[in-house]
């Protein structure tokens, strides 16, 4: 695996991989990988020749208060992690000037209305952050493709416009959530989780999908974002948002034939758990 850390370098290698005429996907992440960033990867090498992960912690997209300083850095376990898997490079830029060194040309560069909801309620400007680092690796690499967790949903939604937009020619892949035998979504943030912690966290997704049950007996979403806060609340989590949308991001009118989605974000501890559901 060749692993490159300036952006002079990386696009210069990028560059001949081009001119060989290789089919580039690109996978972003912040690192600290676990087995649903490696499902990416995977993923990649069967869509294209030459597989580019990068890792970089971003700190556009952390809050005042948030935890970027103490943002889990695992640098030689990812590097043994994507040998195992076979990656081809590794871009982890070590500045933030290797990435948004034409910063200027990023200040108009917004996640929009729908980058204000739900998770961008509770953390402002938070995908503008995120819409920034990877229309900057987009721009630095041209990939033929990029794969992303369905995991994040809004974040996935929100480049998917961003591409369509800026990037025309460039597949967005939709990669499934990867979960512990538990039902619980991997995150690199479950490293977080204290002893008492991780015994409750699968039951974030269990009281989800029991919502959804709930939801096709009494066809009323109010109702049922009540009864799922109620179950949050008493084992534990501190609910930010329980909400039914379109996979447009849409407000879900009542009886209809679209397909949704239920999406939730919590607190268990001093650790934010999210997860989502589509069904019909």
């Amino acid at each position: 695996m060749i692993i490159l850390d300036t952006k002079e370098d990386y696009e210069n290698y990028v560059n001949l991989l081009k001119s060989k005429g290789e089919i580039i996907s690109l996978v972003p992440t912040m690192g600290n990988l676990h087995d649903g960033h490696l499902s990416l990867v995977e993923i990649a090498k069967k869509k294209s020749s030459k597989v580019i992960t990068t890792i970089f912690i971003n700190p556009l997209q952390f809050g005042k208060n948030e935890d970027f300083s103490s943002y889990p850095r695992t640098m030689d376990q990812d590097i043994d992690k994507l040998k195992k898997h076979n990656c081809d490079i590794l871009f982890a830029p070590k500045s933030k000037n290797e990435v948004f060194n034409k910063f200027d040309d990023l200040k108009n560069l917004k996640a929009g209305p729908k980058g204000n909801i739900l998770c961008g309620k509770i953390r402002p400007g938070h995908f503008d952050g995120v819409l920034k680092v990877v229309y900057m690796l987009f721009q630095l690499t041209e990939p033929n493709l990029s794969v992303f967790g369905l995991k994040d949903f809004q974040q996935l939604y929100l480049i998917k416009q961003m591409a369509k937009k800026y990037f025309p020619k460039l597949k967005i892949i939709s990669a499934p959530t990867i979960r512990s035998k538990n039902g619980l979504a991997l995150s690199s943030r479950n490293s977080y989780l204290d002893e008492t912690s991780i015994k409750i966290a699968p039951l974030f997704y269990k009281i989800l999908l029991d919502g959804i049950n709930n939801l096709k007996n009494s066809n009323n979403f109010e109702e049922t974002i009540k009864y799922i806060t109620a179950n949050l609340e008493k084992n534990r989590f501190l609910v930010n948002y329980v909400s039914f949308m379109t996979t447009e991001l849409e407000k879900l009118k009542l009886n209809t034939s679209e397909r949704k989605i239920l999406l939730s974000s919590v607190k268990l501890g001093q650790t934010r758990l999210i997860d989502n559901i589509e069904f019909n």
